[in-house]
């Protein structure tokens, strides 16, 4: 199975300059634990996750005028929609990380989905059931 199979399209990014306070609360309504943060030609720059938050809010940092762009872990794996599940699977084990955004590098390496824990297990143990359509949401990038 490769990521192409299993990532969710259904995805929020934020840019460098949406608050902290402005993803959190997008986190907290997507109940996700991290979110891509894209340039203008949409590829990946950086991870936010709730334990960068959870960090800024220890170190009593302001979240209502922290920028993504300042506590987001940069240049972060990504992966390619070919990229086999076991791959997707190793990584995460090795970095410790819950979600790899994956990009379509005929594209120039814009983010087209992404990939977690929950989206592996879940194929995993539905791979004996089938869905018939799927739901498209046009979602827009904040900070814009």
């Amino acid at each position: 199975m490769k990521a192409y199979d299993i990532m969710s399209i259904d995805i929020e990014a934020a840019k460098e300059n949406a608050t902290v306070s402005e993803i959190g609360t997008r986190l907290i309504l997507r109940s996700i634990n991290g979110m891509p943060i894209i340039d203008d030609d949409g590829k990946v720059v950086g991870i936010l996750t709730i334990i960068d938050i959870l960090r800024a809010i220890k170190d009593k940092k302001d979240i209502d005028m922290l920028k993504a762009g300042d506590i987001m872990t940069k240049n972060p794996i990504v992966i390619e929609q070919d990229t086999d599940m076991m791959d997707m699977i190793d990584i995460m084990d090795k970095k410790g990380v819950e979600m790899i955004p994956v990009v379509d590098e005929e594209k120039d390496g814009r983010l087209i989905g992404v990939v977690s824990r929950k989206d592996i297990i879940e194929e995993k143990f539905n791979e004996r059931f089938v869905t018939i359509g799927m739901k498209k949401t046009i979602t827009k990038t904040l900070g814009q």
